[in-house]
């Protein structure tokens, strides 16, 4: 019985023995499982950050091509705005020198002809429309505007 005892007590050491064994096994299966999975969420890891490095280095670079489009465009177009507004002064300029050109061309035979017109029209005036004309001249208006009532009577 002793003997039954002590087969029974080293059964169930053997089995509890077995079970720890592969209680432990099935532990270093789980804990290699986790570090395997842990190395490729590093690696995944790391490589979605490089990802991301990449991305904003191309959106740096996309957003200066940019930029230095927009510089070059405001460029032209303020050049093109100087050259229209230089044109324009040459063309007003040039058109300012023909009007004066032509005026004081015109001018000197326009007063010419004046002169002439009125000399023939003061001819051909008698006296009657001579005196009129000196007495208009020299007669001043009466500033009546401002005047009241009474310095009107």
């Amino acid at each position: 019985m002793e003997l039954s005892l002590h087969c029974l007590s080293l059964l169930c050491q053997d089995i509890h023995r077995k079970r720890m064994e592969k209680d432990l096994l099935e532990l270093h299966t789980l804990i290699d499982a986790h570090f395997e999975q842990r190395k490729k969420d590093e690696e995944e890891l790391i490589g979605l950050k490089e990802r991301i490095e990449n991305r904003r280095a191309e959106r740096a670079e996309i957003q200066r091509v940019r930029a230095e489009k927009e510089k070059d465009r405001q460029h032209r177009i303020a050049e093109e705005r100087h050259r229209k507004e230089e044109e324009e002064a040459k063309k007003k300029a040039d058109d300012d020198a023909k009007k004066k050109k032509v005026l004081s061309g015109m001018g000197a035979n326009f007063g010419g002809f004046l002169a002439k017109a009125e000399s023939r029209k003061s001819k051909r005036l008698t006296g009657r429309e001579i005196k009129r004309k000196t007495l208009a001249d020299r007669r001043q208006a009466l500033g009546i505007e401002n005047m009241r009532e009474d310095g009107l009577k």
